[in-house]
């Protein structure tokens, strides 16, 4: 027969620690005195950030290790918001000033010319430098086979008339480049005309008659006169001041002063 029960394990008993020798109490000691400097440390820069904010509040400057850059005493203002029924501000525009413009006085009233042209019969002289437009009208008449005046002067804007006088027919007509026309052919007693739109000289001739010439001279103004049998010429009661007279002659060539 056999007998049976139960068998339970005995605890061991604790081991006891040993002894801390010379060397741990030596360790330990350090690492005490490291973390009281420690402790000392934080309780220093406590101190040190206590004092920063102090000086911040009362204007000061900050005792810190480190430099702080100072606050400014009064911060800059910030836009005030306008009601929105304000109009906003208009840009301020600067005009600039008004430049003095010096003005030449006119000179007043009139002036003559005297003067003589030698060797230049039927010249003419007159003022260039003025424009002053008529609607006159003159007359180149066709006599004889001949254009009666053969030299004509007329301001700038007179209608010439070329009345046919000869019992045969004429075609008058003129290639200058200031006044170019061709009237054509028509019989005695009729006439036609042509403004003379244009200052210069308009050479004329008959496309039937090539012996038929005549010279209109288009002055700018009313300020002309012709030369006498003398040579002497005067512009009576022309505008005062500086201006440019010109001398002309028939297949000669114009000259200024």
């Amino acid at each position: 027969m056999l007998a049976c029960g139960t068998a339970f394990a005995q605890p061991r008993g604790k081991s006891k620690p040993a002894p801390a020798s010379q060397a741990d109490l030596d360790r330990l000691e350090k690492k005490v005195e490291a973390q009281q400097q420690l402790l000392d440390k934080l309780v220093r820069l406590q101190q040190q950030y206590a004092q920063a904010v102090a000086s911040l509040v009362d204007g000061g400057t900050p005792i810190v290790d480190k430099p702080v850059d100072r606050i400014p005493d009064k911060p800059a203002d910030k836009p005030v918001d306008k009601p929105a029924d304000m109009p906003a501000d208009k840009p301020s525009v600067v005009k600039p000033a008004a430049k003095a413009v010096a003005v030449k006085p006119k000179p007043a009233g009139a002036g003559t010319v005297v003067g003589k042209i030698s060797g230049a019969p039927g010249a003419v002289v007159y003022v260039e430098d003025i424009v002053a437009t008529t609607s006159g009208t003159a007359t180149m008449k066709q006599q004889g086979k001949q254009f009666i005046p053969q030299t004509l002067v007329v301001q700038k804007g007179t209608k010439v008339e070329f009345p046919n006088g000869d019992a045969i027919f004429h075609n008058v007509f003129s290639m200058s480049p200031d006044n170019t026309f061709d009237l054509g052919s028509y019989p005695q007693g009729e006439s036609k005309g042509v403004t003379m739109s244009r200052a210069g000289v308009v050479t004329v001739y008959c496309n039937m008659h090539p012996q038929m010439v005549g010279h209109i001279l288009v002055v700018p103004n009313g300020n002309y006169a012709r030369v006498g049998d003398d040579g002497f010429f005067r512009l009576s009661n022309g505008p005062a001041g500086s201006h440019k007279i010109v001398a002309w002659a028939p297949n000669a060539k114009p000259v200024s002063a």
